[in-house]
């Protein structure tokens, strides 16, 4: 009895048993959730990589705005863009407002991905950080693009089986316009993808353990998506007729989150535009009303440059997938799912009155991306049928090959794009119906021709996981990149990786040598100095730069003659001239 008395005290002593109860307890929560959705996060860190991997960093003018206005945000705490360049500066995604430049476009994707820019520039001046606002704006981009990929599988999960839902998640990354468009720069429909993804998530979700607070997430989502790309704000009309007329009782739960969260970019519209669309109405400007319309409508689906049946063929199997709608048993989820197919029809009418129909100069048919999500859903019904019914016969193995061959086009046709497209010629880059010029062949080959470097960036400012240059010519922009950030054991590895394939570079043995004195490494210096002006004799910077060399090391005589020859060679110019 007495031990059993002592047993029980040790049993429930807190100060001896309770703290190493609760870090077990929250180590076992900790590796359950990761098995729980390892798929996930598999899915997670693989498009990440892929989507952070590229031939070279090309920003387009449409996503200018969305990668510096986070920085305008952080350091100078406004939404302005005077300090990045000239007031006067004079460039379409720019407009006026009384006295500052402002962005036309929507600030909702800026606005959203601050706190991840912060945590990047963290500790940096403004001056180092503009050296990196590309790398950022692109793993940003992917980032986004990612987190739809895996929001895409947490939808399609609940609808198909596991096999199908995982296919179907690839699919959507890598065959679509989400990896050749929303995962490759700032552009507004990444952001489109990821909103409308996580929307239709929490409605499966909430058919499956219902919940008011679906409503307030739903409501929160709402009021940011109609800012964030006025055009395809039409897509919310499905969210709408399931929050409205299958949940009408719980309508305010969704209509007051909606009015808050939306309600400080309408704010920003009407104050700086003075209406509710801001400088973006700008775009609505370009409206075509002409019968060219029909044309255009029909060149988003098939025009050789710009058709998003020809970018993704595989894209056409959501056809019969909008028709196996009613094998799914959730009757509210199938009807949000019917409601956007005409809404989709819909919103791709609006964008076929667009005088640039095209989306401009881009890879494919990036207006249509925020379509993308629910395609992509309607094509995993359609391989699910398509698997719930296969059964060994002749016709059966045709229908694998079609569609084996439509998946294969698709990704071959995207990544094209992606590491590529890139290097494409103005002169090579053709018109929505322009057979002489098809743009995914021409891409092909004029990136064939020009490619040199590929890279598999990590999260700036960190170096690249992978880097690989025939004339490590980007390997120099990352050496400069990383001193002017003041990273210069990282740029001395970068110019001795540079020197290694260009030993002749005076510059990169000058750079080289700058590094090392800043690292204290002065004799190593003094000799990459030497190895600089064996090569430009003639250079009174270097020689300026190995006197001070010298001068470090204590070695005054040396020093003033290599000032000495500095000087000498300055009034030699200066004569000359």
């Amino acid at each position: 009895m007495g031990n059993r008395k002592k047993s029980s005290t040790l049993q429930t002593d807190p100060s001896k048993t309770k703290p190493f109860d609760i870090l077990n307890s929250f180590l076992k929560s900790g590796v359950s959730k990761i098995s729980e959705n390892k798929i996930v996060i598999i899915i997670f860190i693989l498009c990440f990589i892929i989507y952070n991997t590229y031939t070279t960093i090309r920003m387009s003018g449409d996503t200018i705005p969305a990668a510096y206005l986070p920085f305008s945000i952080i350091y100078y705490h406004d939404l302005f863009f005077e300090q990045f360049c000239a007031q006067n500066f004079n460039a379409y995604f720019f407009t006026n407002v009384n006295g500052h430049l402002m962005s036309i476009f929507p600030i909702v994707t800026p606005i959203l991905i601050t706190p991840f820019v912060f945590l990047c520039s963290f500790g940096m001046s403004p001056d180092q950080v503009s050296l990196f606002v590309a790398q950022i704006a692109r793993t940003t981009s992917a980032g986004i693009a990612a987190l739809a990929v895996c929001i895409f599988y947490l939808v399609v999960i609940r609808l198909v089986p596991e096999k199908i839902a995982i296919l179907s998640s690839l699919i959507f990354a890598f065959a679509t316009s989400t990896w050749s468009t929303s995962s490759q720069a700032l552009w507004q429909h990444g952001m489109i993808e990821l909103l409308l993804l996580l929307m239709i998530y929490i409605i499966v979700k909430n058919e499956d353990a219902f919940s008011r607070r679906s409503f307030i997430y739903l409501g929160l989502l709402s009021g940011v998506f109609v800012f964030c790309r006025p055009p395809d704000a039409i897509l919310l009309i499905p969210i709408l007729g399931y929050v409205f007329f299958r949940n009408f009782k719980y309508s305010i739960y969704y209509i007051a989150p909606a009015i808050l969260s939306g309600l400080p970019f309408l704010a920003y519209n009407l104050y700086f535009f003075g209406n509710i669309l801001g400088g973006y109405v700008q775009n609505f400007q370009k409206f075509d009303l002409s019968l060219d319309v029909l044309f255009n409508y029909l060149g988003l689906f098939i025009s050789p440059n710009k058709g998003i049946l020809i970018f993704s063929p595989i894209l056409i199997l959501a056809i019969f997938g909008y028709f196996s709608l009613k094998s799914i048993n959730n009757k509210n989820v199938s009807l949000l799912l019917h409601w956007f197919g005409p809404i989709l029809i819909l919103d791709t009418l609006v964008y076929s009155f667009f005088g640039d129909w095209g989306g401009g100069y881009s890879y494919g048919p990036r207006y249509l991306t925020a379509l993308v999500p629910v395609l992509s859903i309607y094509v995993a019904l359609s391989l699910s049928d398509f698997w719930a019914h296969f059964h060994v016969s002749a016709y059966n193995y045709l229908k694998t090959g079609v569609i084996a061959s439509l998946l294969i086009f698709s990704v071959a046709i995207q990544f094209i794009g992606v590491f590529y497209f890139p290097y494409l010629y103005d002169a090579n880059y053709s018109q929505p119906w322009d057979l002489s010029k098809p743009v995914i062949i021409n891409s092909m080959q004029d990136g064939k021709a020009q490619i040199d470097t590929f890279v598999i960036q990590s999260i700036p400012p960190l170096p690249p996981l992978f880097y690989y240059s025939r004339s490590d010519s980007q390997t120099f922009q990352y050496a400069k990149v990383a001193r002017e950030a003041g990273d210069y054991p990282t740029a001395a590895g970068y110019y001795e990786k540079y020197l290694q394939t260009n030993p002749n570079s005076s510059i990169g043995w000058n750079e080289l040598g700058s590094c090392q004195m800043k690292l204290g490494q002065y004799e190593d210096a003094l000799q990459s100095y030497d190895r600089s002006l064996a090569i430009s004799p003639d250079n009174e910077n270097m020689w300026t730069n190995k006197a001070i060399a010298l001068q470090s090391l204590h070695r005054f005589n040396e020093a003033r003659d290599a000032y000495d020859t500095a000087l000498r060679l300055k009034l030699n110019k200066t004569t000359n001239s």
